[in-house]
């Protein structure tokens, strides 16, 4: 099964896992890293490596609240340390839900998947 490791700048991850909670139920196998304002990236590494530990030799997908940050850029180090190791940013509930029902997926499946259902679960209204 894959791990899902959240982590975001702030709250993120905490409210990520709050949402999910509230939704589904507290999500096996999934892990959250919040990057604090006190935290520099040092305590990040230290904490997604902590992580890491705990998962074994296991899938991962980091999951991050935006590309281009620090928490995408420290994850997407990680990715290139392990191939079973994945990185997405920028998805939505909807994905995340997703994600908690497919972690028989590999990591790189789950990244796509997530990625797909963001795309598709945005909606405007009204619309023209």
């Amino acid at each position: 099964m894959t791990q899902v490791v959240v982590t975001g700048h702030g709250g993120y991850a905490s409210a990520v896992k709050r949402n999910l909670s509230m939704l589904i139920g507290q999500p096996e196998g999934m892990h959250f890293v919040d990057f604090d304002l006190q935290d520099d990236l040092e305590t990040l590494k230290v904490n997604l490596m902590h992580v890491l530990q705990e998962t074994g030799q296991d899938d991962v997908l980091f999951v991050c609240d935006l590309a281009g940050g620090s928490p995408f850029r420290e994850a997407a180090f990680l990715c290139t340390t392990c191939d079973r190791y994945a990185v997405v940013a920028g998805i939505n509930t909807s994905a995340f839900t997703e994600i908690t029902f497919n972690r028989q997926l590999s990591a790189r499946q789950l990244a796509q998947l997530a990625a797909e259902v963001t795309v598709q679960s945005v909606l405007v209204y009204p619309t023209e």
